[in-house]
């Protein structure tokens, strides 16, 4: 080389700028000698860097040793600092991005995809399904995709305002575990302080319940106690109780107190008189089921009769309640109030216009209804009981009658048990409770006769007043529509609609399609609540493991009628429930479970062992 300028070398090649040419191009490595030129590199980095000098093309005399400068070390300044040239941001032109990789894309790659545990990749977003999980009241299991601890509980989800009332419709196939979560529901309530109310356990699936927590279980049926339905029940006894608190606020001067007592107390006497005149009237109902309702002036007949029978000067009173056949001899003598109400002059006249309330009153107090209603309650409710069950498994199951008759006194007593603690509470002598009221084997309440409906009809609307809680149990929606008339079928529906929370077990297709107008079910939803309707797997012959179904102990919580994703749930049993047995509902087939085909042969024939 002829050259006579002096090269400029970067510090990091070692060199001293004073050697001659020849000398520094020969200690150059080959890829570096493109540094031996007119153009000084750094300064064009700069300049490129600040945006006044556009970059050289790649392929010139210059863009290559300007890239490998770039490659050698070199930086936009003399100074290394700062990140290097391969992490800075790259230009984009309308080819692409410059620089290796860069360039226009002709097909789009897929995504990469990662598989990890939520405990890995916990809180990375977004997720493909909803997993929400509310810790709100009793755990009754875990949920079904994520394995969270999950509660099931209609008062803390009103609480914490998940639900607008405390209510939950629940609708599953038999043998899929409603009856059991049930039982756990009402378990944590009895935990958390609250009374749960069985009115009417039909096939005796809670009573085992009630013994093991020491609550009440009142037997009625052929052979078992008595109902009075002229009994004031604990309601009476609530006002006994108040009348002794106003003595006493009396007899201390406190007249603002004593007032405040008099008004609960003439409030509570209305109350129950109103609900013997119910009681009765719906009696008469039932036993006129194909002829037609109490008469205005047969009701008005039968106030009259029950205020002369609590005159001042009787032998009854609340404590000492009458029964019906005092009833029926009260209308039977007959008065000059009674001729009034009854709109006749002459005895004649008002034994004529009597006839048929006789005649449903006698069938009252004689024959199978006679057995229940014709002597003094048994057994009444107790305020202070943990939980209370009313067992009438043992009634005729073809004598819908009956059944009809006996369910709705339980009701009528049941629910004055509920507005006994209320009135206690607001006379200062007891504290607010909550009761939580239970409605097994929906479909046979509602069907057991006239009056039914429009009784679960008024709880359903006026719980949350009441301070009660509402549990409706039954098979399908299709238990809804076979009611007698079709007031009662709408009526019927609407309890799906007011219900705060509905639960979902296993459901034949045609069901989830039934359901559509009052209750939505995403595509998802609706597979995994039909897939549960199927039994177990099919599975040889030989083997001997028992296999449970799919759908058992499964469910969807919905707390939305929208499209809102559900909640599913696998029920969990604890170590306590499994020892005591208290959600076996199959004791009768537990020799034949157990045992096998050798095991019941050997019980057929005697020998035990085969």
């Amino acid at each position: 080389m002829t050259t006579t300028f002096r090269p400029r070398l970067e510090p990091d090649l070692g060199l001293d700028t004073d050697v001659g040419v020849e000398v520094a191009v020969r200690m150059l490595p080959r890829g570096v000698r493109w540094l031996i030129a007119d153009v000084d590199y750094a300064a064009l980095a700069e300049r490129i860097a600040a945006g006044d000098e556009d970059e050289p093309a790649a392929w010139t005399r210059t863009g290559i040793g300007l890239a490998r400068w770039r490659n050698a070390g070199g930086r936009a300044s003399g100074e290394v600092t700062g990140d290097p040239w391969w992490r800075s941001s790259t230009r984009s032109t309308a080819r692409g991005h410059i620089g290796a990789g860069g360039g226009r894309m002709l097909a789009v790659p897929a995504a990469i995809e990662y598989e990890a545990s939520s405990v890995q990749v916990c809180g990375f977003n977004p997720w493909a399904i909803g997993a929400a999980a509310p810790a709100s009241g009793t755990i009754v299991g875990q949920h079904d995709v994520t394995g969270e601890a999950v509660s099931c509980d209609p008062f803390a989800y009103f609480r914490d305002n998940h639900i607008a009332n405390p209510s939950m419709f629940v609708l599953s196939l038999p043998g899929l575990g409603k009856s059991s979560l049930i039982r756990k529901i009402l378990l944590g309530a009895i935990a958390w302080g609250q009374t749960p109310i069985v009115a009417g356990d039909i096939k005796a699936e809670y009573v085992k319940l009630a013994r093991l927590v020491g609550g009440q279980v009142v037997t009625l049926g052929h052979g078992g106690g008595h109902l009075n339905p002229l009994a004031a029940g604990t309601l009476g006894q609530s006002v006994a109780r108040i009348r002794r608190a106003r003595v006493d606020a009396a007899a201390a001067g406190d007249r603002a107190r004593a007032s405040m007592l008099d008004e609960l107390i003439g409030t509570a006497e209305l109350t129950v008189r109103t609900r013997q005149v119910n009681a009765v009237c719906a009696l008469v109902e039932l036993i006129r089921y194909d002829t037609h309702s109490v008469k205005a002036f047969e009701n008005s007949l039968i106030g009259t009769a029950l205020g002369e029978l609590y005159s001042d000067g009787s032998e009854f009173s609340y404590q000492h309640p009458p029964l019906l056949r005092d009833l029926y001899a009260r209308i039977d003598a007959g008065s000059a109030a009674m001729m009034q109400a009854t709109y006749q002059t002459t005895r004649e006249g008002y034994r004529a216009q009597i006839t048929e309330l006789m005649q449903a009153l006698g069938a009252l107090i004689s024959g199978p209804l006679g057995d229940i209603f014709a002597d003094h309650t048994s057994e009444p409710l107790d305020l202070d009981a943990p939980m209370i069950v009313i067992d009438v498994s043992s009634l005729d199951r073809g004598d819908t009658t009956l059944k009809a008759a006996v369910m709705l006194s339980c009701w009528a007593d049941a629910y004055g048990t509920v507005e006994a603690a209320h009135l206690l509470a607001d006379a200062g002598l007891e504290k607010q409770r909550l009761f939580l009221l239970a409605l097994d084997e929906l479909w046979q309440v509602i069907g057991a006769g006239p009056g039914m409906v429009a009784r679960v009809n008024e709880i359903s609307r006026l719980n949350r007043t009441d301070g009660a809680g509402l549990l409706m149990i039954t098979h399908t929606g299709r238990d809804l529509e076979t009611l007698p008339t079709e007031a009662d079928i709408k009526t019927a529906k609407g309890f799906i609609d007011r219900a705060g929370m509905v639960v979902c077990g296993g459901l034949p297709i045609g069901e989830v399609e039934r359901l559509s107008g009052e209750l939505k079910f995403t595509p998802a939803e609706a597979s995994m609540v039909t897939s549960w309707s199927r039994g177990a797997a099919l599975r040889s012959a030989e083997r001997r493991t028992a296999r449970a179904p799919i759908g058992r102990g499964k469910f969807l919580i919905k707390v939305a009628k929208d499209n809102t994703p559900g909640i599913p749930i696998q029920t969990v049993f604890t170590d306590v429930e499994l020892d005591t047995g208290v959600h076996d509902t199959n004791a009768r087939f537990a020799e034949y479970f157990q045992g096998g085909r050798g095991d019941l042969a050997a019980a057929h024939t005697g020998t035990g062992d085969l």
